[in-house]
């Protein structure tokens, strides 16, 4: 139960939830009822404010200072977008709430030191009466001495959690894909206390390792660039009708459009050319099928001892984003991290993606020299013994060189053939990519320095992979 409202059980425990997730949400409650004893039902009325679809119902003898500082932070500009980001959204409304509090805690009065005296005078609910002092002389509700610093301190608050939501958003959007997991909600995804659970562990993961945030902050930009590229339905294409749309596309005018061109009404006929000329007239919409099936995304990781730094988390992000990738479409996909040797491997299908296991699979090794020949044969090996993938992408990141063997580059031009596996290579660090030319179906060469860029330019394999 809240202070001022009646909130109820189900956004109670998600708050709750929320605590349990986060170490600095639950400081600020201790810190809060040290100067407050009342506040974590506080907490529990702004978590609700900002959860709920519709504001509960308001309690009987509210304290002054709780039901002042709600309707004051209700009444600005800034609730509004704020509450209708985390309307239904418990990951939202946790982070937003957690922000909140922390900015409220200077407006707090503190918890009067009472007397004998005073202690009988106080109301049924335990409160001081309205306007009555402590021995210390102040006031319960100092902050209504100074309502505009209070109103600016609110504002300033709400702008700080918007900007809390949004960056603990993109900061999981990654890691969220690759293990199936959606930050809040949306159409056909229902919020489960089991998924917000796994979600919020993400999000205090990611907060407390800068390292392994950065990289799925990359990764999550590499996502949206890689949407921005993907082209898998043909509209154009001749195949069955998807629905009615506008256009000027003459073989697919609806039958009522051509009339109009057959009117004995010259003024009808001028209209209708004039729509097909503004692709403003009714067509059907046409989708062709899409023939071309992926498989498993395999990605051969450089982790020599050269990729220290900015070059391995970039190729962290390029291997997270291909996992979310691979995650959304339910195909496998398979890690293998090299130097001079097979470092590490790991397979995960559709729904294996778990915190621990992306963390072990996207840990920082790079040590040793470069080997091509290693990698290589260890994924023509998997794609042997484990049939199902076969049909794959093979996406090899490095910024070294190394020579490749004659016998593995047949190995692997005979797989491409038989099989239909694609091989995409990224070059960091203007490498000589010459010598992988034989085997990969095209090269990418990226700085590894400049995100925006090399973001850009490695965009259309996660696109092709799509």
């Amino acid at each position: 139960m809240g202070l001022v409202f009646e909130t109820s059980a189900w956004a109670n425990g998600l708050w709750s939830g929320h605590c349990k997730a986060s170490r600095i949400a639950r400081q600020t409650l201790l810190q809060g009822t040290d100067k407050q004893q009342q506040f974590p039902q506080l907490a529990h009325d702004l978590h609700s404010m900002l959860y709920l679809r519709h504001e509960p119902a308001r309690q009987e003898n509210a304290p002054d200072w709780a039901t002042s500082l709600l309707d004051q932070a209700h009444d600005l500009a800034e609730y509004a977008p704020l509450r209708a980001r985390c309307a239904r959204n418990g990951f939202a409304a946790g982070v937003a709430c957690e922000t909140l509090l922390q900015a409220l805690l200077p407006l707090l009065p503190e918890a009067p030191k009472t007397t004998p005296r005073q202690t009988r005078q106080r109301g049924q609910d335990g409160t001081p009466g309205i306007g009555q002092e402590s021995v210390t002389g102040e006031k319960e509700n100092p902050a209504s001495e100074d309502a505009s610093a209070v109103r600016r301190a609110l504002r300033q608050a709400m702008r700080q959690a918007q900007d809390a939501v949004d960056e603990a958003e993109v900061s999981i959007e990654a890691m969220g894909d690759a293990m199936g997991l959606q930050a809040g909600t949306g159409p056909g995804h229902a919020e489960t206390l089991h998924d917000i659970e796994q979600v919020r562990q993400l999000w205090a993961l990611l907060r407390d390792n800068p390292t392994m945030r950065h990289i799925a902050e990359m990764a999550g930009r590499l996502q949206r660039l890689g949407r921005a590229h993907k082209k898998c339905q043909v509209t154009p294409a001749i195949g069955r009708i998807k629905g009615i749309t506008v256009g000027g596309d003459l073989d697919r005018l609806l039958p009522a459009e051509l009339a109009g061109l057959r009117s004995a009404n010259r003024l009808q006929r001028l209209s209708t050319l004039s729509k097909i000329m503004g692709k403003r007239a009714m067509q059907y919409e046409m989708q062709g099928e899409d023939s071309e099936t992926r498989g498993p995304i395999l990605v051969l990781l450089d982790e020599s001892g050269s990729m220290q730094g900015d070059a391995e988390q970039w190729s962290k992000a390029v291997a997270l984003a291909l996992l979310a990738t691979a995650t959304e479409q339910k195909r496998a996909w398979w890690l293998c991290g090299f130097s001079d040797r097979v470092t590490h491997q790991h397979l995960l299908r559709h729904g294996e993606a778990g915190t621990d296991t992306l963390l072990d699979a996207l840990a920082m090794r790079a040590s040793g020299g470069t080997a091509f020949d290693p990698p290589l044969n260890a994924a023509l090996r998997v794609l042997t013994e484990k049939p199902e993938l076969r049909k794959a992408d093979i996406i090899l990141v490095t910024d070294g060189e190394a020579p490749l063997s004659d016998n593995v580059a047949a190995a692997v031009n005979q797989h491409r053939k038989e099989h239909g596996l694609h091989v995409y290579v990224i070059g960091i660090g203007g490498i000589r990519t010459k010598i992988l030319s034989p085997i990969a179906d095209a090269i990418y060469t990226v700085s590894g320095g400049s995100q925006e860029r090399d973001g850009a330019t490695v965009a259309p394999v996660v696109a092709l992979t799509a």
